[in-house]
């Protein structure tokens, strides 16, 4: 009995497959004559007709692209909805008769799309802001994963630099200077083959970055590259630049700061900002030098003019790339004020800071004053009483050398004019 309701399971489920498989070739069928009619003159390559400004559009449909793409099991008429066989037939298609809405099947992406800045030009009135079909194409839209697509990771920046890495383009609509096609490929994401604009910028959701739900807002960048770097991003988060940041502080430093935008390169490439050469030199005096910031958080700008006096400045700059800068006392991500237990530069932990360049470090050697500005007018007893010193020591410099130069003047010129009698 068991054995009878089994079978009787089993032919149900073998003749209702069986059913469905049957209308779905129907169905593909009935697809196929439909856009065998179209096709019939859709597949002439001359086909085109003049839009209302007078420009010729192509009506060129290849049929082997179109089968072979992701639309390639459905109807003409499954998206061009709006055009009706008699009206076709008569030559009475209308402007908004043309138009195909891709929300009808992708209404997620058609959310997303409205809420981002390529709709809102569209809505303005722009002519080239991109839709659908220009970054997806049109009869011939490929799955992203396959490589010939627009949409692949590999040919995402070719598809974006169509406009953007137009110079015409982005001058007539404001967008900044255009991309050059091969700074990001050559850039130290763009050569993995496997990050694009897409990852950092979004794809139908794309906003502008004054936008504060843009993935690129300033506040919004360290979760954006947090994607791919959560372990940093947990580490500046916490420090003293990411909990600036946070508030909104526009001139407060994120990853783009040191880093740079679309063009980052590896840290041991000269060129890259983050490199050991340029951190001291360029990258952190780009904040901690400016008058302006100093003034507005009340930092004061003393470490970056002692440090390049120092015996570690002054060996960085002779080209010692194993001397101490910035990054080697105060850490890289995880920056934290000198008050703050967990910071490189605690009081607790300078000998340990200072014992990763100097072993055997003990806990005076970590006592020392490191930024230290000779002046008679500092702040400090330890910079006027260095201030006083430095004004004895090239007042005996002057002294000693002047004196000597004197004494053998004197003795040269008496000498001369003994011989001369």
């Amino acid at each position: 009995m068991r054995q009878r309701e089994t079978g009787s399971k089993l032919w149900n489920i073998l003749t209702g497959g069986l059913a469905i498989f049957l209308v779905w070739g129907w169905m593909i069928g009935i697809a196929w004559s439909d856009n065998s009619l179209c096709l019939s003159c859709h597949k002439d390559e001359s086909l085109s007709k003049e839009d209302a400004r007078g420009k010729k559009i192509s009506l060129f449909v290849q049929e082997v692209g179109f089968k072979n793409s992701v639309h390639g099991k459905l109807s003409c008429s499954d998206c061009h909805i709006r055009i009706k066989d008699d009206k076709h037939a008569e030559g009475g298609l209308k402007a908004t008769d043309k138009k195909v809405n891709c929300g009808v099947c992708h209404g997620k992406a058609e959310k997303e799309y409205f809420q981002g800045l390529h709709s809102k030009l569209i809505m303005k009135g722009t002519e080239r802001a991109a839709s659908c079909h220009d970054c997806h194409g049109k009869h011939d839209i490929l799955p992203s994963k396959n490589p010939k697509s627009k949409t692949h990771v590999s040919n995402v920046d070719k598809t974006c630099n169509r406009c953007h890495a137009d110079a015409v383009f982005v001058k007539e609509h404001a967008l900044g200077p255009p991309l050059p096609k091969e700074e990001f490929r050559e850039s130290v994401h763009g050569r993995t083959g496997e990050i694009t604009c897409t990852n950092c910028h979004g794809s139908h959701n794309l906003r502008s970055l004054i936008d504060p739900q843009s993935q690129i807002f300033r506040s919004n960048i360290p979760q954006t590259c947090g994607g791919c770097h959560p372990e940093i991003t947990k580490q500046f988060v916490e420090s003293v630049h990411g909990v600036l940041a946070a508030r909104g502080r526009s001139d407060s430093p994120t990853c783009t700061t040191c880093h740079g935008f679309h063009g980052i390169k590896a840290k041991v490439d000269p060129d890259s900002p983050v490199h050991e050469r340029r951190i001291a030199m360029t990258t952190c005096p780009q904040c901690h030098a400016a008058e302006r910031i100093s003034q507005e958080y009340r930092i004061t700008t003393v470490p970056v003019k002692s440090y390049y006096d120092s015996f570690h400045g002054l060996s960085y700059r002779g080209g010692d790339t194993f001397s101490a800068n910035c990054a080697s006392c105060h850490g890289v991500h995880d920056i934290r004020p000198s008050s703050d237990p967990k910071s490189m530069i605690h009081k607790d932990n300078l000998q340990k800071t200072c014992g990763n360049c100097h072993p055997g470090a003990s806990e005076n050697f970590a006592k020392g004053k490191i930024h230290l500005v000779a002046s008679i007018k500092g702040e400090e007893f330890g910079e006027k009483v260095v201030g006083w010193v430095k004004i004895v020591y090239i007042f005996l410099i002057v002294a000693v050398i002047g004196g000597l130069t004197f004494f053998n003047f004197t003795d040269w010129l008496r000498k001369t004019i003994d011989r001369a009698h």
